[in-house]
């Protein structure tokens, strides 16, 4: 709806000619009390749109998506976005409405141009008498396309346009047509006047209807920005909010009832997550409302996920039935189920870091901890979760006890409440709490005893008892009893309703608890690798899942395990979750969705930074009972409303289409049912599903039948090329399947190559004599031409193998060097980390790798205020600091950006402060000289040590090192710049304490 809206068959009520009844408020917002977001996935111009200020959206016939923007339009396949280019002898343009005829043809509403018509994609002036803006486009049922501009409404065939008299000099800025009483009508949004009917659209020249309404009836104002049709009413958006007329009187949508006071460029019926109907009206600025037929609604904007509040058009995709939304500063937005929601300090978390996440009893809900502090989610926002200052420790874990109480597991120790009420502090100088930190909680039934809280520490493990308190867990001497405490489980026992059995894994050690005595596991299939969680699975017979960092084992009732080796696509595995028929594995990489029902050998699903993961590693996570995921990672709360909250309706098979078939080294345009002669019989095709959802799941698979017996693998390359095809029969039949598995109509291409005139029948009849002839005589001939070729061939083989060993190497040094500094890339980093840390873990005497991310400070400000130029300039001239402060063994690797990475090697621990401080004083001690002007310039470190103990005790991979370092580089920033901060781990990646090193008092910079 909105600039472009479809023609409507709904009989709403007859014209009315009486006087409206007095308007009235529409309902008031519904209270958000539900933790809701809506998942997005953008395109901006780094995504090839011409313009981030999306004004018009269209999925034109062949199922292809049409933005317009404020500088000019693009057309989304699936891969990419394409310009349309309009012949305007280099006049910029807005497009401001899109409309499609009967014929495909696609119609353009420009600010500055005119209208457009493009056909078969030749571009054609629309003949209206000026070049304001058209702001509205409709097709008529004649088959003419209504367009609205700021002097009157045309009427236009491709050749010719008629104005409306009766509407000569009204601005038109939306149309929407319906019929009543048989007969059809139109509905025009005006720039001032309110919303108008034309009656007689049959007639030459229509008329105007008895029905005016405006401002004088109670609509927020006299702009009518879009118009459409939702629960048999007509809805009207306006300049200054929202009006639902239901035949007789206005419902306002206004300041009255808190609706915002913005103006309403687009309205769109959708469908709600439950399948309900519902109205979406895009606001400038207040994001999108969703509107149920009763008329109550919410407001989706920024806090729920939305990129940008500054709302323009609205369009709902026919295949995927996923909303798009055109946003004035950040492009278009679709709404997707399966993509994760980043939920950060503009949801009202503290910080950005997450350190745990859990679900506690009710009211209480979803409780989160974060670098900053912990709160948890009640009555529509999130709070602290306890009132008391310790709740800016790191919280690890949340248990709610039966009898009311509520221990929280924290970086300083073990406390229990009750409200807000302290009933017990516990720290490792007050009790027997094996550690300063306590990391892990579970609570054990056992029997007449009572409930048991068991809590895992980094060395070691704690029971309390409400008859004897808090204890520490000796176990027996075989086992490691003052180790690190990697994963609890509990196991309910058949047998014993009223017990359950405990899993721990602690050292090295597996170990279960049935009654009152330690004994252990029996699972055999671990080996040497370090569990790293456990989890019992109340929906299967083989209950025990064991995740180690590179395996996940389902282990049954005899210890023996089952390994799932998709899981393998995660890189290092941190815990597993179930929920409904589905199994969850969380890693560095992401989520991995894994059916329960189709055996251990699957693929599975994996969802992680092509799904909306800004920092893909999840270090821990929480299912609700909706099925609401929601996961601890660097960048936020991730939270993911899984495939079976959110798809209510079947879907259909997304459109195949091809988008070129070439042939030959000129490319030229091949056509079904063509026959190519010999000497050019090289094809190539391109093609895509526009499925739009999960683009990066979409898979194809070709077959050429003539050449090839079975078709190729599944493979997400939506091209194929043949050369130089032998003579015969062809056809090309191209396959496509989405990310849910559905399959698409087949692409099916038939063409056939000519034989070369040498296998003519007449050629081969009389080709044996000519031969025999010629043969004589050529092979003389060929025989002293071949000596003295083959001589010149050898000398010239020799030469070219030398010349492409210097250009190999000329080109592999390039392939790994920045081309702006001249330091390492990324790429260069990825082939030589894992010799760096092996080489790292083989060092002695005390000498680590010291792994730091530098960060240029304020270098946005330097691009915004000087230049992009005088930004390379500082670039350069920091990493020829870098490269001068840098030992011969040391790597400094342009990390992207402004970002450096450098592996420091054998420093010992007592040297990382000064080798930091040295680092800092070298880049902000003199200002970089650019031209005439001097920048003073100054950098943020993080750092971390590789390996550490606690690496080696787990395994940990210079990547988590690195990511170590980049939240240290964070605190770095958040602490105010020019600074290094190295991250301490104390036993596991989420465990952090940390030490600040600033610039020395002589750097003058």
């Amino acid at each position: 709806m909105g600039f472009g809206t479809r023609l409507c068959c709904l009989a709403l009520w007859p014209t009315l000619a009486t006087a409206l009844a007095p308007p009235v408020d529409a309902p008031v917002a519904e209270v958000d009390s539900d933790l809701g977001w809506r998942a997005f996935r953008t395109f901006t111009s780094a995504d090839g749109l011409p313009q981030n200020s999306v004004l018009a959206l269209l999925q034109d016939r062949d199922g292809f998506i049409i933005a317009g923007t404020s500088q000019g339009l693009a057309r989304y396949d699936g891969h990419r976005w394409t310009p349309i280019e309009l012949p305007t002898a280099g006049v910029r343009y807005a497009v401001g409405s899109l409309g499609e005829d009967r014929d495909g043809a696609l119609w353009i509403g420009t600010d500055s141009v005119g209208a457009w018509r493009v056909h078969d994609g030749r571009p054609q002036r629309v003949p209206i008498e000026s070049n304001s803006g058209a702001n509205a486009l409709l097709p008529a049922s004649d088959g003419r396309m209504w367009v609205g501009t700021f002097e009157s409404l045309y009427r236009c065939r491709p050749e010719h346009c008629e104005a409306i008299e009766a509407l000569a000099g009204l601005g038109v800025r939306s149309l929407l047509a319906d019929r009543a009483g048989g007969e059809e009508r139109l509905w025009v949004g005006t720039n001032g006047s309110g919303v108008v009917q034309l009656v007689d659209l049959d007639a030459q020249q229509p008329k105007l209807g008895s029905l005016r309404i405006s401002k004088d009836d109670g609509l927020p104002n006299n702009i009518g920005l879009a118009l459409g049709h939702f629960a048999g009413d007509l809805w009207i958006g306006t300049g200054r909010g929202l009006a639902r007329f239901d035949g007789t009187r206005l419902h306002v949508y206004g300041k009255d009832n808190g609706f915002p006071v913005a103006m309403v460029f687009g309205l769109q019926e959708a469908s709600s997550a439950d399948g309900q109907p519902m109205l979406l009206a895009s606001l400038r600025t207040g994001g999108v409302a969703e509107i149920n037929a009763g008329g109550q609604w919410r407001l989706i904007d920024a806090h729920h996920g939305l990129p940008s509040n500054a709302a323009h058009a609205l369009l709902l995709e026919r295949y995927r039935r996923h909303v798009w939304i055109g946003t004035m500063t950040s492009g278009a937005a679709r709404m997707e189920p399966d993509r994760w929601a980043l939920l950060n300090e503009r949801n009202g978390l503290p910080d950005r870091i997450i350190e745990g996440v859990g679900i506690g009893s009710a009211p209480a809900g979803l409780w989160v901890g974060t670098a900053s502090g912990a709160v948890q989610w009640r009555d529509g926002h999130f709070v602290p979760l306890i009132d008391d200052p310790r709740a800016a420790h790191l919280v690890r874990d949340v248990l709610d006890a039966p009898d009311g109480s509520r221990w929280i597991a924290h970086a300083r120790g073990l406390q229990r409440w009750r409200g807000n009420e302290l009933l017990g502090d516990f720290t490792v100088d007050n009790s027997e709490l094996p550690a300063v930190s306590s990391d892990r909680l579970i609570l054990r039934r056992a029997g007449m005893g009572g409930p048991e809280l068991y809590v895992g520490t980094g060395h070691g493990l704690a029971r309390w008892r409400a008859s004897n308190g808090l204890r520490r867990v000796e176990l027996p001497s075989e086992f490691a009893t003052h180790a690190s405490v990697q994963a609890l489980a509990i196991q309910a026992l058949p047998e014993s309703p009223d017990r359950d059995r405990l899993w721990l894994a602690i050292g090295g050690d597996l170990l279960r608890l049935d009654g009152e005595a330690w004994e252990p596991a029996g699972v055999d299939c671990i080996g040497q690798d370090s569990v790293v969680d456990l989890n019992v699975d109340p929906g299967s017979d083989d209950g025990l899942w064991v995740v180690t960092r590179g395996h996940l084992l389902q282990v049954d009732a005899n210890g023996a395990c089952r390994e799932w080796p998709g899981a393998s696509r995660l890189g290092a595995l941190s815990h597993v979750r179930f929920h409904g028929g589905h199994v969850y594995v969380f890693g560095s990489r992401g989520m991995l969705r894994l059916d329960r029902s189709a055996g251990a050998e699957q693929e599975g699903e994996l969802l992680g930074r092509e799904a909306g993961l800004e920092s893909p590693e999840i270090i821990d996570s929480v299912i609700d009972e909706r099925g609401r995921i929601f996961a601890a990672t660097a960048s936020g709360l991730a939270a993911l409303a899984t495939d079976a909250a959110q798809r209510t309706t079947a879907l259909q098979p997304a459109p195949l289409r091809l988008l070129s078939a070439r042939h030959g080294e000129g490319g030229a345009p091949l056509l079904r049912g063509s026959r190519l002669p010999p000497d050019d019989s090289s094809v190539e095709f391109d093609f895509v599903l526009l499925a739009f959802d999960r683009e990066y799941a979409v898979r194809y698979r070709t077959r050429l039948v003539g050449l090839q017996q079975r078709p190729g693998e599944w493979t997400d390359v939506a091209e194929v090329s043949h050369a130089r095809l032998p003579a015969g029969d062809y056809e090309l039949i191209v396959e496509a399947r989405d990310a849910d598995g559905i399959e698409a109509e087949p692409i099916r291409f038939p063409f056939s190559v000519d034989a070369p005139i040498w296998q003519k029948s007449w050629v081969l009849l009389g080709a044996p004599l000519l031969l025999l002839a010629a043969g004589v005589l050529l092979g003389r001939w060929r025989l002293r031409a071949a000596r003295q070729r083959a001589a010149e061939l050898e000398a010239e083989v020799a030469a070219r193998t030398r010349e492409l060993a210097l250009a190999n190497q000329r080109l592999e040094q390039t392939a790994l060097t920045d081309p702006l500094t001249g330091l390492k890339n990324r790429r260069y980093f990825t082939g030589a980390a894992a010799a760096q840390a092996e080489r790292a873990r083989q060092s002695r005497d005390g000498q680590f790798l010291l792994v730091a991310l530098l960060d240029v400070d304020h270098f946005k400000r330097i691009n915004d205020s000087f230049g992009h130029d005088a930004g390379d300039a500082v670039l350069v001239e920091v990493a020829r600091r870098l490269h001068a402060l840098a030992r011969e063994d040391d790597i400094v690797v342009r990390w992207g950006g402004e970002e450096f990475l450098l592996l420091l090697r054998g420093v010992v621990e007592g040297d990382f402060e000064s080798v930091l401080q040295r680092l800092l004083d070298g880049i902000v001690r003199e200002p970089v000289r650019i031209g005439e002007r001097t920048l003073a310039v100054a950098v943020s470190i993080g750092a971390a040590q590789f390996p550490s103990g606690a690496a080696q005790a787990q395994g940990e991979s210079l990547e988590q090192a690195i990511t170590r370092a980049d939240r240290a580089l964070y605190r770095a920033k958040h602490e105010g710049r020019r600074r290094a901060i190295i991250g301490e781990p104390e036993g596991t990646l989420s465990e952090q304490a940390f030490r600040t090193i600033l610039p020395s008092a002589t750097s003058a910079n």
